[in-house]
């Protein structure tokens, strides 16, 4: 009975051994394809000398910068949306007497129209009555 159990035990120890020399062996092949990768990894890399660099084309799309002047730029339709403190609002822009609006010359500023004079023209654009029925003003 003493033979019995001391083989059962040789038994187990040996398939205790396979199994770790298995798994042993694994281990190393996965080591070994790692270290693969590690090496492929630290090679030196030559890159592209100066002559190639200079041959190649940006891969950048640069857009123009647009030419805003605002003389060249502005439309000959102007809306006057305001008039407060000698400053007129115009297409969405404050402007005070003498300021360029366009190629117009803001010449004149009244408490309900301003005038606009060019070298050719003189334009009067009149505040509309009511054009913005939200806004109530009341002066005490």
């Amino acid at each position: 009975m003493g033979d019995e159990i001391s083989m059962k035990t040789r038994a187990l120890f040996f398939l205790l051994m396979l199994c770790s020399v298995s798994l042993a062996d694994n281990s190393q092949t996965q080591i070994e394809h790692y270290d693969e990768i590690f090496s492929a990894i630290n090679e030196q890399r030559k890159g592209l000398d100066e002559s190639e660099l200079k041959n190649i084309s940006d891969p950048f799309i640069r857009t123009k910068a647009a030419n805003h002047d605002n003389n060249s730029s502005f439309s000959n339709t102007f809306a006057l949306q305001a008039i407060f403190n000698n400053k007129a609002k115009i297409n969405g822009k404050w402007y005070q007497a003498k300021d360029n609006v366009g190629e117009y010359e803001l010449a004149n500023i009244s408490s309900k129209s301003v005038t606009l004079i060019s070298k050719d023209e003189k334009i009067d654009l009149n505040l509309t009555k009511g054009a913005n029925k939200n806004v109530v003003i009341k002066i005490k």
